[in-house]
C-alpha cells in the first residue's frame, strides 16, 4: 500500500497540498493519506507559561489541531481514498520527518508559505528542515 503523509498547517498552501496528495493517492487504488497537524510545543523560558498552566497551553494546541484536522476531514468527505487524521505536539519539521518515517510513508507532501531567501535565512522554514530531516522524497505546493 502506498502512504503518504500530508502535514497540514491550516493555511492556504496546505490545503493545496492536500489536495495535491489526493491527485497522487488516485493514482494507486490502495493509496492511504496521513494527514498531519504539528503542533509546536512552548519551551520552559516562554513568557506564556509565566501566566498559563502546560495543561492549558496543551489544551489550545489541541482545539487548534482540531480545527485544522477538521476542515481536513471536511474536504476529503468526498474523495475516494482512505486517510487517517494525527495530531501531535513539538517541533514541526522533526516531527513531520518523523513520524513518516515511522508510518512507513513513501513521501511527504506539504504546502510552503514562499518565504524569500532573506525571511528563511533570520525566520527558518519548517518545509525547508522536513526536506533536510526527512528520509523520503518530499513533494512542496505553493
Amino acid at each position: 500500500m502506498r502512504r503518504i503523509l500530508v502535514a497540514i498547517d491550516g493555511s492556504e498552501t496546505a490545503l493545496r497540498a492536500l489536495d495535491f496528495a489526493v491527485q497522487q493517492a488516485r493514482l494507486a487504488p490502495t493509496a492511504e493519506l496521513h494527514v498531519l497537524n504539528a503542533q509546536p510545543t512552548l519551551s520552559n523560558y516562554t513568557a506564556a507559561e509565566i501566566y498559563v498552566t502546560a495543561e492549558r497551553i496543551h489544551q489550545v494546541a489541541t482545539e487548534r489541531a482540531r480545527a485544522i484536522l477538521d476542515a481536513a476531514a471536511e474536504r476529503l468527505r468526498h474523495v475516494a481514498c482512505s486517510f487517517e487524521l494525527e495530531q501531535t505536539e513539538g517541533d514541526p519539521a522533526e516531527t513531520i520527518a518523523r513520524r513518516a518515517a515511522e508510518l512507513g510513508c513513501e513521501s511527504i507532501t506539504m504546502g510552503t508559505h514562499g518565504l524569500t531567501s532573506f525571511g528563511i535565512l533570520f525566520l527558518g522554514s519548517v518545509a525547508q528542515k522536513v526536506v533536510h530531516y526527512a528520509t523520503v522524497p518530499v513533494t512542496l505546493v505553493k
